[in-house]
């Protein structure tokens, strides 16, 4: 027969074997639930590293954009202000003439340089006001700064070169060099 202290101490015995084993699963959970939210919180920074990474190349990829833009931007604007102010260059026998239309310009928003076989012309067109009720259609007229380097066929006298500004158009006038030939005696 079975005595009811032991079978009572057997119960308990394995009531508390189950109970440490609960507290054992428990704790596993506990500490896998902890692992759980270390391993998600690790990751959670990963992700955010990743995406700052993300977002750096982003802004970066869009500065390099739009550097380029303003580079092809100023390109395009060389070339099409290569073409203005447009100018007539007419050639005599004693010197070069370079004329040039300006209209709404003033002599004082011109600035003129010569350096070795060329001659830069600056021209600043100043734009008119824009009230708020003005809406153009179609805006073509030059306004603000262009530059016109213009290369000269002949070598020239500066010293003598002049301009000379009327009826809004610029005349420059440059006197070439003579060309003195060298005779040599043959033998």
């Amino acid at each position: 027969m079975v005595d009811k202290k032991e079978l009572g101490k057997k119960v308990d015995d394995i009531k508390s074997d189950v109970s440490d084993k609960k507290d054992d699963v428990s704790d596993s959970i506990s500490e896998m639930k902890d692992d759980a939210m270390d391993k998600k919180d690790e990751m959670q920074d990963e992700m955010g590293k990743r995406k700052t990474q993300a977002d750096k190349l982003l802004k970066e990829l869009v500065n390099t954009i739009k550097v380029k833009q303003v580079e092809v931007g100023k390109t395009l604007s060389d070339y099409t202000s290569l073409q203005k102010p447009l100018a007539d260059i007419i050639e005599t026998n004693d010197s070069l003439i370079i004329k040039i239309d300006l209209p709404g310009v003033t002599k004082e928003d011109i600035d003129i340089g010569i350096a070795g076989e060329t001659i830069d012309i600056m021209v600043k067109f100043e734009e008119e006001s824009e009230a708020d009720d003005i809406n153009y259609i179609q805006k073509e007229r030059s306004y603000g700064e262009t530059k016109r380097t213009i290369k000269l066929p002949s070598e020239i006298k500066v010293k003598k070169a002049s301009a000379n500004f009327k009826d809004s158009v610029l005349t420059i006038k440059l006197p070439k060099i003579e060309k003195r030939l060298h005779k040599i005696d043959i033998n």
